[in-house]
């Protein structure tokens, strides 16, 4: 897993889902925006939508609503903990990045993030076999339910062919599982 995009200078107490929606919808950002047909792997907390693949929300009881969609959501958990590992193996490479920043002054932290993701990427270019990674097994899972998501504008067609995009490869996996 390489870093494609960082966005820094926001409070950690700011959410995840905010960060993002602010990067997409400022064009002073340069958010890499998926090519059609790509996307980027989001947990439930984030807006299903065009170039952002969220899992199924589950139904009564905490259960996916079919087998087909039960079977999209494992895979994509599966994915997602890759990418929490990710994080948690850039914090253990990078120690000053676990926990509070010290007193330094903001720019200097900005930098200090950036740099720690441009070397992460050139450790992963260099080193392909990433002890840190290998070794990571169970990584807490920085999910935060209920926490509140800016809207973005995405038209409702746009929404919905997304929608049976996720559908599709929902059935799609279930029908080819056991291969």
């Amino acid at each position: 897993m390489r870093f494609v995009y960082v966005r820094v200078g926001w409070e950690g107490s700011a959410h995840d889902s905010r960060v993002l929606m602010d990067a997409i919808s400022n064009p002073d950002a340069a958010f890499p925006v998926p090519p059609v047909g790509k996307y980027y792997v989001v947990d439930a907390a984030y807006r299903h939508m065009p170039g952002f693949m969220a899992p199924f929300k589950s139904g009564p009881g905490g259960k996916s609503q079919t087998a087909q969609k039960g079977e999209f959501n494992r895979c994509h958990s599966s994915v997602q903990n890759i990418i929490e590992r990710t994080f948690g193996v850039w914090k253990m490479r990078f120690k000053i990045l676990d926990g509070p920043m010290k007193n330094y002054p903001i720019e200097a932290q900005r930098n200090i993030v950036v740099a720690c993701c441009v070397l992460h990427n050139f450790i992963r270019e260099m080193q392909p076999y990433d002890v840190y990674l290998a070794n990571e097994a169970n990584m807490d899972d920085a999910h935060t339910a209920g926490a509140q998501i800016p809207q973005l504008h995405v038209t409702p067609e746009a929404l919905n062919d997304w929608k049976e995009l996720r559908n599709a490869m929902a059935d799609h996996m279930y029908l080819h599982r056991n291969e």
